[in-house]
């Protein structure tokens, strides 16, 4: 295990100005004219991607780091979902979603977009409608069980999209702080970790999903300050990255914790937990395979300028146990 820090990483910065000053200059994105860009940029892109499908979609679901506002000076994830009743037979549908998917990426590659000076990564899927625009309660718990009962991990991935909009709104509903302190911490998975080599090819670092919802509980835990320090948030969140075998995190806005789906998923989980928010079949940190890695590197980082001599403050005291 080594790290990737380099001599101008965000952790030799000395202070919560300094920090500032650099997620203003070098995270946060940017502004004015370059923003406009950004979104014309993405609003052709999006036309263009409908139009390049090859099937009428009946409805569209747009999710990511662009839309959940947690987006970097330097690229922005967009999520595209294009739903379309063709896809309702699950039985025939994977063969025409390959199809499909292919005719689009050839048609995007024979076309040429950007001048934002900003890079935009999208993911584009493609399934039926399962629950519609405005679902019953009894509606998304008979999805929850069907991707609980379901075997086959590729159909229990496209039924999950349809969470996709609920996923967003979690995010998103945080407040202003909140979402600068998810990109620090992204940035910080970014940056601080040894590059890609042969020998840990097959390493998975948490999504930013994941960081987006570990913010999300800090920011909970220390009672939902709408300002607080992002040095102590920081520190706050790698703290725990430490020890993260103690991450055991559960939201009940989605589900009850009777919930007999719940119930099962929580009797038998392992460590590090975080339940998604809106589904709860999914532990969101079982994207990483590297923890052992994260803490190593959260240690060291700990030790670097921006924490040197830093001392929990309301209302991060809670931190003072680890």
């Amino acid at each position: 295990m080594s790290t990737g820090f380099s001599p101008h990483n965000m952790l030799e910065c000395k202070g919560s100005q300094e920090l500032q000053r650099f997620a203003d200059k070098k995270i946060r994105p940017a502004s004015g004219s370059q923003s406009a860009a950004c979104v014309a940029e993405i609003s052709a892109l999006l036309q263009l991607i409908q139009g390049c499908f090859p099937v009428p979609a009946s409805r569209v679901i747009q999710g990511g780091s662009y839309v959940k506002r947690t987006d970097t000076q330097g690229c922005s994830e967009i999520d595209i979902v294009l739903l379309s009743d063709v896809f309702a037979s699950v039985n025939h549908c994977k063969k025409q979603l390959r199809e499909g998917l292919e005719t689009l990426r050839e048609n995007l590659k024979r076309t040429s977009h950007g001048n934002s000076l900003h890079s935009h990564s999208f993911e584009i899927m493609a399934y039926y409608d399962v629950l519609g625009p405005t679902p019953s309660t009894d509606l998304k718990l008979h999805l929850y069980r069907k991707l609980y009962l379901c075997n086959d991990s590729d159909e229990a991935q496209l039924c999950a999209l349809a969470l996709l909009p609920y996923q967003v709104d979690f995010v998103k509903a945080s407040v202003v702080r909140v979402k600068e302190l998810s990109r620090l911490m992204i940035h910080w998975f970014k940056t601080s970790f040894a590059n890609t080599t042969k020998e840990n090819k097959f390493r998975r670092l948490p999504s930013s999903y994941t960081v987006e919802l570990l913010t999300i509980y800090f920011w909970e835990r220390a009672e939902k300050p709408l300002f607080f320090s992002l040095v102590q948030g920081m520190r706050a969140v790698l703290k725990l990255l430490v020890r993260y075998a103690e991450i055991d995190v559960v939201w009940h806005r989605h589900y009850h914790p009777k919930f007999p789906i719940f119930v099962k998923v929580n009797q038998k989980h392992t460590r590090p937990f975080i339940l998604d928010p809106v589904n709860p079949t999914v532990n969101v940190c079982d994207t990483c395979n590297a923890w052992d890695e994260v803490a190593h590197v959260a240690r060291l980082s700990l030790l670097k300028p921006l924490f040197r001599g830093v001392r929990a403050e309301p209302p991060w005291l809670f931190t003072n146990d680890w």
